[in-house]
């Protein structure tokens, strides 16, 4: 007996290291490392730039530019060059806001909860495969015997245009819904009250999460309002260093466009004046085309993500729940009936609300709210004196309740208080 309980306590032991290495965050110099890469990418793309490009021309050692048009692409240069180093310095020495700072959040029960996940820890592995074999069986007995059987029930009749009033369009809908009824398939969101406290603790911060943040694994530590993390920058995207993400992502697009036209004009016409072709300026060119198609593509992104006030985690959860029900309705409706596939969901729409809009926790109800709510009021107020300046440049807002930025956020009110969706019919009476 004595073995056993040595063999217990050390497995136990054994688990709690391996949690807290897992929870370890990776060292310094491997988190940053990208960060000197990135900077000195874009020094030597500005050495390449002024030294060997606008220098030249101003010294009229190029033939086809003059010494004023040399100056004019310098200047653009350098005030793009600024503006999205100045970028890069807001979102890499602005921390995104962690959980762990936020003492109002930390449970007060924080050893209990350890000494329970310990347990856990060492209890699970060894009944993790017993628990999911009767979890499976439970749930295919309930689906056999406690639901009823959609696809025996009686066909219901459908009522005819002239003495109904229904028109083509409501027909053929009805239609749709009863082939997707009769196969089971129909809106089923999710169920599990994520709000809920015993759905927010991390197990490894021990904390009670605030709404939208999530563990890192690479940053070892809980993040406000978890966008994802980013090795160019060295750290997470989160409440209090997305808009400066957003900025650099822009005023990288700019540099890098501006860059790559003027140096493809200017190659076409030194080889057309049978010039020698800088090589520097040939690889700066192709960086500058790679890192356009990324930027551009992270911003247009970010600016859909914004507006439907979505971070990157809840969009990729909306993002699946919209693949499970076109795997869904692929069983029922054949590759060639996208109309019936359209109308089924629009009947859906109909009784939960759009997925990606009123089936998003946080939606702010328009897209313009959602932008302003990271990016800033278009209009001048004491928390955004720059306006619309602020989605450009990347200046500071919210300072007097910069500390509470990524605390708290509006429920939807078409969820309950544990953050399930409910059905329209459900919803207060002003928003059906």
């Amino acid at each position: 007996m004595p073995e056993i309980c040595r063999v217990i306590e050390e497995a136990k032991f054994t688990a709690r290291e391996q949690r807290a290495a897992k929870n370890k965050p990776q060292p310094w110099i491997v988190l940053k490392l990208m960060v000197f890469i990135t900077t000195g990418i874009m020094g030597y793309a500005g050495y390449v730039y002024i030294g060997r490009f606008c220098v030249e021309i101003i010294k009229g050692r190029r033939n086809g530019a003059s010494k004023g048009t040399g100056i004019a692409l310098l200047t653009v240069f350098c005030l793009l060059l600024l503006w999205m180093l100045w970028a890069y310095a807001m979102v890499v020495l602005t921390a995104p806001g962690f959980a762990r700072d936020t003492s109002t959040y930390r449970s007060v029960h924080h050893q209990s909860h350890r000494r329970l996940f310990d347990h856990l820890t060492f209890i699970l592995p060894q009944t993790g495969f017993m628990i999911k074999t009767i979890t499976v069986f439970a749930v295919t007995l309930m689906n056999k015997y406690a639901f009823p059987r959609l696809d025996t029930l009686p066909e219901v009749p459908l009522p005819a245009s002239n003495s109904f009033g229904l028109s083509v369009k409501d027909a053929r809908a009805y239609n749709d819904l009863q082939r997707a009824a009769s196969k089971r398939v129909t809106r089923r969101p999710p169920t599990t009250p994520v709000l809920a406290p015993e759905y927010r603790y991390c197990s490894r911060c021990l904390l009670l999460k605030p709404y939208r943040a999530h563990h890192c694994r690479v940053c070892g530590t809980c993040v406000l309002k978890y966008d994802h993390h980013c090795p160019w920058i060295g750290q997470c995207v989160g409440a209090r260093n997305q808009k400066y993400f957003v900025n650099f992502n822009l005023a990288t697009a700019m540099f890098t466009s501006y860059t790559l036209s003027t140096f493809i004009v200017y190659t076409v016409r030194s080889s057309n004046n049978n010039e020698d072709l800088d090589p520097q300026q040939i690889l700066i060119t192709a960086l500058s085309g790679l890192f356009f198609i990324f930027t551009i593509t992270l911003f247009l992104s970010h600016i859909r993500m914004l507006a439907l006030s979505l971070t990157t985690v809840e969009s990729l959860r909306q993002q699946s729940m919209k693949d499970r029900e076109d795997h869904m309705l692929a069983d029922v409706f054949g590759f060639w009936e996208l109309r019936s596939k359209r109308r089924v969901k629009a009947e859906w729409d109909k009784e939960w609300g759009r997925i990606d809009r009123e089936g998003n926790m946080w939606w702010a109800g328009s897209n313009l709210q959602g932008w302003e709510e990271t990016m800033g009021s278009a209009k001048r107020t004491q928390e955004n004196p720059w306006g619309w300046l602020s989605w450009i440049l990347p200046f500071r807002i919210n300072r007097r309740n910069y500390a509470e930025t990524g605390m708290s956020y509006q429920l939807n009110p078409r969820f309950d208080k544990e953050g399930r969706w409910r059905r329209r019919s459900e919803w207060p009476e002003d928003l059906r």
